[in-house]
């Protein structure tokens, strides 16, 4: 279990969250991570069974405090991924070894020193894994099923038992894994605290993925001369610094324009404008309801993203599903900037997403502007005139007919796969929205897609 100092440190995380002074995700996703290792490093997690649950249970913690961030739960996910890895080869290095003890050098005709192909022949089936299951593995499987019959048929007795006894002495069951806690409990209550062999491993991994976030906008605007070319004119929407970082590296090599919306009601646009201009970049400013109008002399739009769903859709800033559609009509490319610490396992229809947040109605209509005192003036003097009336019903209620001023002001727009065009992330290559299911397999462990119970019952039933 995480300590106490742990423990507040989490909570006050978990406090600057929910009082909004951790702004943007990728701030919120730095935080996660650097928590989490402070969690591995500094704690007493001496299994990786006893590390899992704990970044599990503290990675849930910190998600409810802020559920629209949903990069908090993908970093969760990350950690999780890269310590079941850790797992893995260590279940792999014990089955090599096994097998050089068992005399496998009979199993190839040079001496047998490529034996890690053959030796995944001989994992018991309960043995954990986290290797995707694919087409590939299942034709596999048959060639290592006859190859493990005539490797055991070759074995001396000896050793053909000890291959026999594998299963059991590498993957043991329930109550041999409970007694092997016992041990391990009971050497650190005997002051002997037997540390996993692999853990500071899983902390290096920790530091390459924080090192991996520090390097986002710099990984993502190094791919800008791929996708833009010489003489196109490129619209963005508002203002984003990963995009803005994107145009500005494509700048040094190509002559562009771009057209820039206004971004209402932030009006940020405004200040993308004034520093694309000020490096050197051609921009034009314009009205957020004009897209639709400008978009036949758009070659590319160039989008971020809050959240990369499961399905290949995105959460992006709001307005930019007007934008999509526009560049759909127009068979105009629309490609997504997006860090793969973005990816998330939810699909838009599951429970757990939160598709908006709601800023300020503020930024929408000011307080002071006199058609949100209308209808609070039109209530007082109803009031006034009941009372005068000796009509006592208005303490139950007005009447509905009274006029009334609701200020919405949301935050994200979701855009389906079907209109983006491109996903370009930090990872070096871009891929189109139905290649998002394998980003999913390659990043995170299919055990952890779902990381609450309740979330899953949710799903099924």
């Amino acid at each position: 279990m995480a300590s106490q100092p742990m423990n507040e440190r989490v909570e006050a995380f978990c406090r600057r969250l929910t009082d909004r002074r951790i702004d943007g995700s990728l701030a919120a996703a730095k935080g996660t991570a650097e928590l989490l290792r402070q969690l591995i490093t500094s704690s007493r997690l001496n299994t990786p069974e006893l590390m899992l649950g704990e970044v599990k249970r503290v990675g849930l913690r910190i998600q409810a405090a802020k559920p629209i961030e949903l990069v908090i739960g993908n970093i969760v996910r990350r950690v999780l991924h890269i310590i079941r890895e850790e797992m893995e080869a260590e279940q792999e290095e014990q089955d090599d070894d096994l097998l050089a003890g068992a005399g496998a050098g009979a199993l190839t005709p040079g001496g047998g020193d490529s034996v890690g192909g053959l030796s995944k022949a001989f994992r018991h089936p309960g043995a954990p894994s986290s290797r995707t299951l694919s087409l590939h593995n299942l034709l596999d499987q048959g060639a290592m099923d006859e190859a493990l019959a005539g490797a055991a048929a070759s074995l001396s007795p000896q050793s053909s038992a000890q291959l026999g006894g594998r299963g059991a002495a590498a993957s043991p069951g329930p109550g041999a894994r409970r007694s092997s806690l016992d041990e391990k409990e009971k050497e650190r209550k005997g002051g002997k605290a037997a540390q996993w062999d692999r853990k500071q491993e899983v902390i290096d991994g920790l530091n390459d993925l924080i090192q991996e976030l520090k390097d986002i906008d710099d990984a993502i605007a190094s791919q800008a001369a791929e996708h833009i070319h010489a003489n196109e004119v490129i619209l963005v929407w508002g203002y984003s610094r990963t995009v803005l970082a994107f145009l500005r590296r494509a700048a040094e090599k190509r002559n562009f324009e771009v057209v820039v919306t206004e971004g209402a009601p932030t009006y940020q646009g405004q200040q993308m404008a004034r520093e694309l201009a000020a490096a050197g970049i051609r921009a034009t400013l314009i009205a957020d309801s004009a897209v639709f109008a400008m978009m036949a002399r758009v070659n590319k739009v160039v989008a971020t993203a809050q959240a990369l769903l499961a399905n290949g859709g995105v959460m992006a800033p709001v307005g930019m599903h007007i934008a999509a559609m526009a560049a759909k009509r127009h068979s105009v490319p629309f490609v997504v900037l997006c860090g793969i610490y973005k990816l998330s396992t939810l699909f838009p229809h599951n429970p757990a997403v939160n598709f908006n947040d709601f800023k300020d109605p503020e930024d929408v209509l000011p307080l002071t502007h006199e058609a949100v005192g209308i209808p609070r003036r039109i209530a007082q003097e109803t009031v006034a005139r009941m009372q005068a009336e000796g009509d006592e019903s208005w303490k139950l209620g007005l009447p509905a007919s009274l006029p009334q001023l609701t200020i919405v002001n949301p935050s994200y727009d979701y855009v389906p796969p079907e209109l983006i065009s491109l996903f370009v992330t930090d990872q070096g290559h871009g891929f189109m929205p139905s290649y998002v299911y394998r980003q999913l397999t390659e990043f995170y462990h299919r055990q952890d897609f779902i990381l609450d119970k309740r979330q899953l019952d949710q799903l099924i039933g």
